[in-house]
């Protein structure tokens, strides 16, 4: 009986593909391949299909999208989700996210016509953009024309992004590596394994040791000096390239008879106070984007280290803001106070408080107080920034860019002013300077959502931008227990005007006992002081090794106690709830600095395509009990237009992301958040699972948008996964007769990082007799196999069979697919000089005994019997060893 070939699973020739068809490829000596199809629920064609009727959406467009090429396996229709709205212009624009005909479809309801991304903008192409903002045009009904009113007026263009982008390429390799040797010290603090909630509530950590200690420090110095020079030099690349810009604005505004009050460099914009009369004549000047209000702002008025979880964390370890750096855009802050007898202070704001409330001063304490009782959250910090912020947008915007001159530069600033009640548009250009602050500089901005009590949309801008942390005020009745806490009736509700999900996070706020201008200490009450515990432990995080201030976004929200409202206005029914929920009061939960610090390391920083070359989506894989969570975050870009004018929206779309999670051992999904409106999705599990999560990129982002960095913040021990993989061992013999009928099998190996599920077989090459084609294989287990079984029939033809097998596997939303094949001679096997039925290394022997080489006889240690002239041609030499390969087979 002859022997069978191909049993080894080795050698595997892997090409990966995505949508743009690039493909790279790792030789074996096995001819087998390994691809990934289009995926199941990414990389579907633009979609350009409109209908009237929202209600007719799925079968309206089921005849357009069969005209489309078909994507494989595609998921059934549905709608992700019919909630919240987009604004363009002003316009507050229905939402309608779906999966059509396997395709992703993101439709814009305007006017009840359906339109595509593509169909919206070439709409809005067609139509004069408003040079006017909202607000600003609601007052100057009202306003006579020879009033004076102060604007801020943004200009086209906005060099900062490339600016930035160019900078941070050079500089943020060296940050993420010192990140990475922090993270690592930091770890030995931390108790291996993986531990439920109650587990972990009982958890303390080790302190670090003097010798780590040191390391840590060293290392956080240099990174904060690496970050301090990025910031830097951004900041003067950009003043450099706007200079001529702010210079001609300020010469056309005082043409017009106004002036200029201030220069805004990061967002090219200038603060200025003109007559009413002659605002249209500086709204048509071609260096103007946009003119908007300049609204005036107004601050938003012991025990919380225990309740929050600092001493038995973040303090226990040594991690008390270290090197690091506070930043204070605010009243002013009284710098000979004891409490701050340690810091170096950077102020353009001069040395004291003139607020009669002490207001900055507060907010210093609140972040960074040395006293012994009221002890601030990150109280180590190296050096205070700080900016005046009283006044209109226009004075913060320019106090916020004062702080980027100074030798040290801010992990966190702290904005705890309101500029107006956020019901007038959902996303104002005062919103995006915040955005566009913290997308350039890495710097995070903590803000109170403001006291407008009870309400739908009573939170006060900025807190609708996208990227910043607002914060809620809770009541902890000053105890340490957490279990009693709750809202205090004054904290501003959200969401925003089109249902985004702010405020973002709830801190302590309600009498909190801080530095005052006197030098001594008294309570500061209101979402001002809940807004810069927020801000401490994203410092905090900071000094803990993260590398940007998503992450520690991602790790705060993810650690945050879920918290309700049960819908009512009274906080006595409110209280702590399993699983993840976003409440209009809450946000995302309750801070816990102590969970914080606990998962503060178990967050992945990652990147997407949209298109994908790599891949539109990433796996993480590990173990989440009952109730906890996974939560991803990502920052909204703004003016990212380089020399040329920006997108007629001012600014770009925002990148859908999306967070799903599934169990690996049998692909069940467990939970979904799939907004398009938010840049912040949370998940959570209802039982003890082994689970997958997927970030995944839906539709295609803004065409100025690459790729799209996240974060993503989970519980312990979680691991990156690239997903399933292929290897293929054929079981058939070397060389069957013609028309013989045999059984040939596949044994299929997951060589990849997560269990497989789907998974079905394809037999191809060779008449299939008896047994399914394809066959279902079902589930294969990481590191597991599975066999297919067919009886088939060799061909009546003598020659080389080349028999091969295609799989495919669904599996966490994806389509997955891979290829083998094995040679398989019908009739004799002409290279096989020992006539043991196979051609194997014995073979190969007596063939190099008789190589000769071109137009050579064989040479003359030919073994009698031996005819190693495979082509016929009178000569042993390369093409007769190519032939002899074709035969190879090996030895079984």
């Amino acid at each position: 009986m002859p022997e069978r070939a191909g049993q080894n699973l080795g050698g595997v020739h892997a090409v990966h593909r995505g949508k743009r068809g690039r493909a790279a490829s790792a030789g074996g000596p096995q001819v087998s391949a390994s691809r990934r199809r289009p995926l199941v629920m990414r990389g579907r064609p633009r979609f350009s299909c409109q209908v009237l009727v929202l209600g007719g959406l799925i079968p309206a467009l089921a005849p357009l999208c069969q005209a489309q090429p078909p994507a494989p396996a595609a998921p059934a229709d549905r709608v992700i989700e019919q909630s919240g709205v987009y604004e363009v212009r002003g316009e507050l624009l229905p939402v309608i996210k779906a999966i059509i005909g396997g395709r992703e479809v993101v439709l814009y309801d305007r006017g009840g016509l359906l339109l595509t991304p593509d169909e919206l903008q070439r709409q809005l192409a067609g139509e004069p953009a408003p040079r006017i903002g909202v607000s600003l045009r609601r007052l100057l009904a009202q306003a006579a024309p020879t009033d004076l009113i102060q604007v801020v007026v943004y200009l086209s263009r906005q060099p900062a992004a490339p600016i930035a982008r160019q900078v941070k390429a050079a500089r943020l390799p060296a940050v993420h590596d010192l990140s990475a040797q922090i993270h690592d010290i930091v770890r030995k603090t931390m108790p291996a394994g993986s531990f439920s909630p109650t587990e972990e509530e009982e958890l303390e950590p080790l302190p670090l040791s003097f010798e780590d200690r040191v390391a840590q420090h060293a290392l956080s110095e240099e990174r904060d000096q690496v970050l301090s020079e990025m910031r830097a030099e951004i900041w003067h690349r950009l003043q450099a390239a706007v200079a001529d810009d702010q210079r001609r604005i300020e010469e056309a505004i005082q043409a017009l008879g106004g002036r200029v009050r201030v220069n805004i460099p990061s967002v090219n914009a200038v603060g200025a106070e003109l007559a009413v009369g002659r605002l249209q004549e500086l709204a048509e000047n071609p260096l103007v984007y946009l003119i908007d209000f300049d609204t005036p702002g107004a601050p938003e008025l012991d025990n919380h280290k225990h309740s929050l979880g600092l001493v038995t964390g973040f303090w226990a370890a040594g991690l008390d803001g270290g090197v690091h750096d506070a930043g204070v855009l605010d009243t002013g802050v009284q710098q000979s106070h004891p409490a701050f007898a340690g810091k170096r202070f950077f102020s353009s704001a001069g040395t004291t408080d003139p607020d009669v409330n002490s207001h900055g001063t507060g907010i210093c304490g609140i972040l960074c107080s040395e006293n012994a009782t009221y002890t601030g959250m990150a109280f180590g910090v190296d050096a205070v920034i700080v900016a005046q912020a009283s006044g209109t947008e226009s004075v913060s915007m320019n106090g916020a860019n004062s702080m980027l001159g100074w030798p040290e530069s801010p992990e966190n600033i702290n904005y705890s002013f309101g500029n107006g009640r956020a019901n007038d548009v959902d996303y104002k250009s005062f919103d995006a300077f915040f955005d566009a602050f913290i997308d350039t500089f890495d710097i995070m901005f903590s803000k109170s959502t403001g006291n407008g009590g009870y309400g739908t949309t009573t939170i006060t801008h900025p807190a609708p931008a996208y990227n910043l942390m607002a914060s809620a005020n809770m009541d902890d009745f000053n105890t340490v227990t957490r279990s009693d806490d709750s809202i205090r009736d004054s904290s501003s509700r959200g969401p925003t005007l089109g249902g985004r999900k702010k405020p973002d996070i709830t801190a302590p706020g309600h009498n909190s006992m801080t530095t005052n201008r006197t030098g001594g200490f008294s309570d500061l009450t209101g979402t001002s002081a809940a807004s810069p515990h927020t801000g401490g432990g994203v410092i905090l995080l900071t000094d803990m090794g993260l590398p940007n201030p998503t992450a520690a976004k991602a790790v705060l929200l993810n650690s945050a106690l879920t918290y309700d409202d049960n819908g009512t206005q009274t906080p006595g029914d409110d209280g702590p709830i399993p699983g993840s929920r976003w409440n209009k009061t809450y946000g995302w939960g309750y801070l816990d600095l102590g969970k914080a610090y606990f998962n503060g390391l178990d967050v992945f920083v990652g990147v997407v395509d949209d298109t994908p070359e790599d891949a539109d989506f990433k796996l993480y894989k590990g173990t989440m009990f009952d109730n906890e969570k996974a939560t991803l975050a990502w920052k909204r870009h703004v003016a990212y237009s380089g020399a040329t004018a920006p997108p007629q929206s001012a600014w770009e779309d925002l990148s859908d992301l999306d967070l799903t999670c599934w169990r690996e051992s049998d692909n069940t999904p467990l939970a979904a958040s799939e907004s398009h409106i938010d840049n912040v999705e949370q998940i959570a599990v209802a039982a003890d699972e082994q689970v997958v999560l997927k970030v995944e990129a839906f539709g295609f982002f803004d065409p100025n948008v690459d790729i799209e960095e996240f974060a993503l913040a989970t519980e312990e021990n979680f691991l990156a996964a690239a997903g399933p993989a292929f290897a293929f061992g054929f079981d058939n013999p070397a060389s069957v007769p013609p028309n013989q009928v045999f059984v040939l099998s596949v044994q299929v190996g997951n060589v990849g990082d997560v269990d497989a599920h789907n998974v079905q077989v394809t037999l191809g090459g060779i008449a299939v007799v008896a047994g399914a084609n394809p066959q279902a294989l079902g589930t294969i287990a990481e590191e597991g196999f599975a066999t297919a079984t067919w009886t088939v029939q060799a061909p009546p033809a003598p020659g080389l069979v080349v028999i091969t097998a295609n799989l495919a596997s669904n599996s966490y939303g994806e389509s997955f697919s891979a290829a083998g094949q094995s040679n398989m001679q019908v009739g004799q096997l002409t290279a096989d000089f020992d006539g043991d039925g196979d051609v194997d290394l014995a073979d190969f022997t007596l063939f190099q005994l008789c190589f000769g080489g071109s137009e050579n006889p064989p040479a003359g240690t030919c073994p009698p019997g031996v005819d190693a002239d495979l082509d016929g041609d009178g000569d042993v030499d390369l093409d007769d060893f190519l032939e002899f390969q074709l035969q190879f087979t090996g030895s079984l």
